[in-house]
C-alpha cells in the first residue's frame, strides 16, 4: 500500500491559523486584510491583535489572485544615495502607505546595464503602476515598458516615448539660468563640476551651463564631471584640481548640493574667501544651504511636493476600475526656485 505524502509544513502562520486565533472565519479575516473599511471597528481591531500576536505575514501573490488588484507600487530610482530620490522616496510612501499601498523599491545605482535587470524584478512583483524616478538611460528599459498595462509615470525624466505621466522638473533651463545670474554678477571664469554624467538629465545640465557660458563668449573648458554619485569628496578633488588647471578661476557651479558643500570646505581648508575669491553655486540645492557659512546660492526643486502630487494622481487613477491607461498621456511640470544667498 503506497503511502500518502505528507505536506511539508513551512512553520509560516497562515490566514487559518489567524483565524481560528482571533474567533472568525477565514474570509472574515481575508476581508479586514484586504478592505478593512468593510470591517466594523471592534472586529478589526481582533483580527489585527491575532495578527501582530501570530507574527502573520501576508501572501501577497495570493491576495492580488483573490481580489484581481494589486496594492504595490514599484519605484525605480537611481541610487538610495541620491538627496534628491530620497526626499522623493519618503513623500511618496508616506502618502501611499496611507492608502494602503505598499512601495517597492529598485536601485541601478546610475549603471545602465542593471537599469533594464532592476525593471524587470520590480515588475514580477505584479505592481500596480510603476513610476521611474530620474532619467531612464537604456532603450532595452523601454521593451519592457511596451507590454505593461499598467500607469507608468516618469519623474525628472526626459523621453521621447509615450508614458502615462511625465513629471518634468526643468533642471536644463535651471543651470542656464543659473550660469546667466553668475554672468551678469561680472563672474567670466566659470568652472562646472558634475556628478552621474551617465545620466541624460546631468547631460542636459552641462549642456545648459555650456550654452549660457558661449552666450556671453567665455570659455566653457573648465569642466569636470564624473559617473558616479555626487559626494562632498569628489567636490574637494574637483575644485583642487580645477584651480590646478586655472589659478584664475573665479566661480564654479555645481550640478549638487553635496559637490558644493565639498567645494566650500576645501576652500575654507585653503583660506580662499567665498565668494570674495571664489563664487560657488549648485543646482539640486535643499534647505541645507541655507544653514552653511556662506549660505549657499541654488536652484532647488521641491521633490516632496512633486512626490505628494504624483502619488494623489495615481490614486485617483487606480481608484477608477474602468481607466485605460494605454490611451492616457499626461504631463505636469514642477517649476524651479532660485535661491541668491551669500556664496555667489
Amino acid at each position: 500500500m503506497q503511502k500518502t505524502r505528507k505536506r511539508k509544513n513551512t512553520g509560516r502562520v497562515t490566514l487559518q491559523d489567524v483565524a481560528k486565533y482571533a474567533g472568525v472565519g477565514s474570509m472574515t479575516v481575508s476581508r479586514a486584510l484586504r478592505t478593512p473599511e468593510l470591517v466594523s471597528d471592534k472586529l478589526r481591531e481582533k483580527i489585527n491583535e491575532a495578527v501582530e500576536e501570530l507574527g502573520y505575514i501576508p501572501n501577497s501573490a495570493a491576495g492580488i489572485l483573490a481580489s484581481g488588484q494589486s496594492r504595490i507600487v514599484a519605484v525605480l530610482i537611481p541610487s538610495l544615495r541620491d538627496n534628491a530620490s530620497s526626499v522623493f522616496l519618503q513623500s511618496l510612501q508616506e502618502v501611499l502607505n496611507k492608502n494602503h499601498y505598499q512601495v517597492v523599491i529598485g536601485s541601478h545605482d546610475y549603471q545602465q546595464k542593471k537599469e533594464s535587470e532592476v525593471l524587470s524584478t520590480l515588475l514580477q512583483s505584479n505592481p500596480a503602476a510603476l513610476i521611474i524616478f530620474g532619467s531612464i538611460n537604456s532603450e532595452s528599459v523601454y521593451q519592457y515598458l511596451k507590454n505593461e498595462a499598467i500607469p507608468i509615470i516618469g519623474v525628472a525624466m526626459e523621453s521621447n516615448h509615450p508614458l502615462t505621466l511625465n513629471v518634468k522638473s526643468n533642471l536644463g533651463e535651471a543651470v542656464n539660468f543659473l550660469t546667466h545670474y553668475m554672468l551678469q554678477k561680472g563672474y567670466k571664469k566659470i568652472g562646472y563640476i558634475g556628478a552621474q554624467m551617465d545620466s541624460k538629465m546631468q547631460s542636459q545640465l552641462l549642456s545648459g551651463w555650456n550654452k549660457a557660458m558661449l552666450s556671453y563668449n567665455q570659455s566653457a573648458d573648465q569642466s569636470i564631471t564624473t559617473p558616479y554619485v555626487a559626494t562632498m569628496d569628489f567636490g574637494r578633488q574637483a575644485i583642487s584640481e580645477m584651480l590646478t588647471r586655472q589659478p584664475e578661476l573665479e566661480a564654479v557651479i555645481c550640478s549638487h548640493e553635496m559637490i558644493a558643500l565639498g567645494v566650500i570646505f576645501e576652500c575654507q581648508r585653503r583660506l580662499i574667501k567665498v565668494p570674495k575669491m571664489l563664487a560657488v553655486a549648485c543646482v539640486e540645492g535643499s534647505s541645507n544651504c541655507d544653514h552653511i557659512y556662506p549660505s549657499l546660492t541654488s536652484v532647488r526643486i521641491d521633490y516632496s511636493k512633486m512626490a505628494r502630487e504624483t502619488a494623489k494622481k495615481l490614486l485617483k487613477w487606480l481608484s477608477d476600475v474602468e481607466n485605460n491607461f494605454s490611451e492616457r498621456q499626461e504631463e505636469m511640470t514642477f517649476p524651479y526656485k532660485f535661491e541668491a544667498r551669500q556664496s555667489a
